[in-house]
């Protein structure tokens, strides 16, 4: 296997979605002279996970150290249009979770006090509210709800095109088609990876591979705890009688969220397949539509006379605590792990690769408390 002579980047990182892409970006944001290759093994921008996600952002999260990731990936989707001179379809229109029961009606008032004290606008309403103001929603099911004004959308393949165009600008190598087969070691230390083009030297290797990112970590014979999981996206015409610019809905009991695109025509509706076996099968699976759009009437009783249009996949992976795993991996130095986003990679992208940048060449982060996101954190479940 031959040695790519013009590829001895700095840094190779591996994935070319949103989160190897903000990785590039913020690596050149602090050093502006770093010589950055990223491997992507599909043949076009956009056709991984990044690109079949819904582009939610939300700041109604209960996990803090959640929170604090969406706050710190604010500004740049706030800014993004200026920044970019290029859209991004940024919409703040809200989300509304909602609550079939005490106990999760209970949690929702939980989460507003911690959103208060980040200075999060998030409003609690009761079933009378929630009557008056979404009178679509099923009449009597739920107890209450919260909505944040914040809470927003961006297109996912605009913010994904942006961030490419910029980096390949600042000189960046992106090789699609370039499937990682081996990491290679010597000792402790990384040493560069090897594709069946060839091989690429670096001694700093990113694992973004989202969720190939634990077959790529068995490489080198590192464990991550994630698991890849199927989630399967209906799309659909808008119910008559949800208005247009209607917040995204999400039922916290079956998980069902109804996301509804920019036009107001056609609306992405999925969520309730959370209880899939783990895979990296992201084939359409047809025998749970009827269960799914009976769960959907019971939401929204006018889905009764949607048209369904088409049905797709897409990949979620899984971390046990749902939380990402970030930092440089123990006992092999120069890998790094930037993996594992629990369906949040996308709206997180931005804090996560001024994370990891900032832990590349600095050392530490000032961002947040990085040993939350180590993956060693999950070590002391087995001593």
């Amino acid at each position: 296997m031959y040695i790519r002579s013009n590829n001895k980047p700095d840094i190779i990182i591996i994935g070319a979605g949103i989160i190897g892409l903000s990785i590039a970006y913020n690596l050149l944001e602090i050093d502006p002279k770093l010589s950055i290759t990223l491997l992507e093994k599909e043949k076009l921008l956009g056709i991984g996970s990044t690109g079949k996600c819904t582009g939610s952002i939300s700041y109604q999260l209960s996990s803090p150290l959640q929170r604090r990731l969406s706050l710190l990936s604010r500004d740049f989707f706030r800014n993004f249009d200026a920044v970019f001179d290029t859209p991004s379809w940024y919409w703040e229109k809200g989300h509304l979770l909602l609550a079939d029961n005490e106990g999760l009606l209970k949690d929702l008032q939980s989460i507003s006090v911690q959103a208060d004290a980040d200075n999060i606008p998030m409003n609690l309403m009761n079933q009378e509210e929630l009557q008056r103001e979404f009178p679509y929603l099923h009449r009597d099911r739920f107890l209450g709800g919260a909505f944040c004004s914040w809470d927003a959308y961006a297109d996912p393949y605009a913010v994904l095109a942006a961030l490419y165009s910029v980096v390949r600008r600042k000189g960046v190598g992106v090789y699609f088609e370039h499937e990682v087969r081996k990491i290679i070691i010597d000792g402790d230390t990384i040493k560069g990876v090897e594709t069946r083009q060839g091989v690429f030297q670096s001694p700093l290797v990113v694992n973004a591979a989202g969720p190939h990112a634990a077959q790529l970590a068995e490489m080198s014979g590192l464990t991550l705890k994630i698991q890849p999981y199927r989630r399967q996206v209906y799309v659909c015409t808008n119910p008559k009688d949800v208005p247009k610019a209607s917040p995204t809905i999400m039922d916290l009991s079956s998980g069902f969220y109804l996301h509804q695109e920019t036009s107001g025509k056609t609306v992405l509706l999925g969520g309730t397949d959370k209880y899939t076996w783990p895979g990296l099968q992201e084939t359409v699976d047809k025998s749970v539509a009827e269960d799914f759009f009976m769960t959907t009437m019971e939401i929204i009783p006018s889905t009764l006379d949607i048209k369904w249009l088409r049905t797709y996949t897409g990949l979620c992976e899984l971390t046990p605590d749902f939380h990402p795993i970030v930092g440089e991996a123990s006992g092999l130095k120069g890998m790094f792990f930037a993996n594992g986003f629990s369906g949040h990679g996308f709206m997180h992208a931005p804090a996560i690769g001024r994370i990891l940048a900032d832990l590349i060449l600095k050392g530490s982060t000032d961002q947040i408390d990085a040993s939350l996101l180590h993956p060693d954190r999950f070590l002391k479940e087995n001593p």
